[in-house]
């Protein structure tokens, strides 16, 4: 899980990197299945852990695990709707409102970006710690 885990927290910049548009529903695909992964080891984690189950580490994991939604642009998109608006709403916004609702979208957008980085690498540090301590064993 710990690949998965790199993989959830680098891809998106990765494929902003290195790939062209080509590739995106590949990376859309793997990251589904990451994120099923994710759900999966919830689940058994819960079953298996005890007091594990509405925890502080469950509702971390599940935050963690449902940010993955924003780098599925298909769902992403039924959340938050494609952006497309209607022949009047253009008429009465102009190129000032849909100026200023970028700028708007791309500041919360960022925002969201770091929070979810920042849940995404307690995660990642939380894995760690459990590897350590299998060393102990």
């Amino acid at each position: 899980m710990m690949v998965v885990t790199l993989y959830s927290l680098f891809c998106d910049d990765i494929r902003l990197l290195f790939f062209d548009m080509n590739a995106d529903n590949n990376f859309m695909i793997i990251t589904s299945i990451a994120m099923a992964c994710f759900f999966i080891e919830l689940l058994f984690a819960s079953i298996g852990t005890d007091g594990y189950f509405i925890s502080f580490y469950f509702w971390l994991d599940l935050i963690s695990t449902l940010s993955l939604i924003t780098d599925i642009e298909p769902i992403w998109n039924l959340i938050i709707g494609d952006g497309t608006l209607s022949k009047k709403q253009k008429e009465q916004e102009g190129d000032t409102g849909q100026l200023a609702r970028g700028s708007r979208g791309a500041r919360i957008g960022t925002r969201a970006g770091r929070i979810v980085r920042v849940i995404r690498l307690i995660r990642l540090v939380r894995i760690i710690k459990l590897y350590k301590g299998y060393d102990r064993l």
